[in-house]
């Protein structure tokens, strides 16, 4: 017998063990591993995750005006791209303007906000009708 043959016979009990922790060989390896939760493929937009009455502040572009209270604003941050703005004095946003929305997220009923916003006739509003909108305290149009 070698000198060298003890030695090798270590470095070689050493080297297997060595692989059988990196291919991590265990009995549970043929065990199916379990899935990580499902996670949802659609991205909820800003005002989606917003809960009714929380405070916003919202850089968009005019993307229509409705009426002279009553404006769409254009974002990818928005879950359908597009947010109506209720303001209760009057707007001079024009497309394609950039303003600066700072208001209170609300759910958006025609019949409930008609009278207060002078919102006009509802077929521009059909849309949004029970979805969210924000209502303006402060409106800055950027030129």
């Amino acid at each position: 017998m070698s000198p060298n043959q003890p030695r090798r016979r270590w470095q070689l009990a050493a080297l297997s063990a060595a692989a059988i922790l990196v291919t991590g060989c265990d009995s549970r390896s043929g065990d199916a591993q379990p899935t990580p939760e499902p996670t949802s493929t659609v991205r909820l937009g800003t005002v989606a995750r917003a809960d009714a009455g929380a405070r916003l502040t919202v850089t968009a572009t005019v993307d229509r005006v409705i009426t002279g209270t009553a404006f769409v604003v254009r974002d990818v941050d928005f879950t359908d791209g597009r947010l109506l703005v209720l303001s209760a004095g009057r707007t001079t946003g024009e497309p394609p303007q950039l303003v600066t929305v700072v208001g209170a997220v609300i759910d958006f009923s025609y019949r409930d906000l008609s009278d207060r916003y002078q919102l006009g006739p509802p077929g521009a509003y059909r849309d949004f009708e029970g979805g969210r909108a924000l209502a303006a305290e402060d409106v800055t149009v950027w030129d």
